[in-house]
């Protein structure tokens, strides 16, 4: 099976798409050109629509040394996940969909 990432606005979700397959975990990590501040809220919606990550971040997961640590879901069905992540106090913010088949 095969996922792909698709993102848009101010910070890019990134996930490591190679061998995600229904039952296993997703591991995503974020970027943004511009300054962001800290906190953040993450919402993670599975294909149903119901909500599989709602959080609030103290820090951007970047994949840098350092930096904190993936934000970890386990991908419980095919089909497409929507992710919104966005400054809690800014407007900086970034839409993707994670699409599992």
């Amino acid at each position: 099976m095969t996922a792909t990432i698709e993102s848009k606005g101010d910070i890019e979700s990134i996930c490591k798409t190679g061998a995600l397959t229904a039952g296993s975990s997703a591991e995503l990590v974020f970027r943004s050109w511009d300054d962001v501040s800290p906190p953040f809220t993450l919402k993670i919606r599975d294909p149903s629509g119901k909500m599989v990550v709602d959080r609030v971040l103290r820090e951007l997961p970047t994949g840098r040394p350092q930096s904190a640590p993936p934000i970890t879901f386990t991908v419980s069905i095919v089909g497409t996940y929507k992710i919104l992540i966005k400054e809690l106090y800014g407007r900086a913010s970034g839409e993707a969909t994670l699409n599992v088949t």
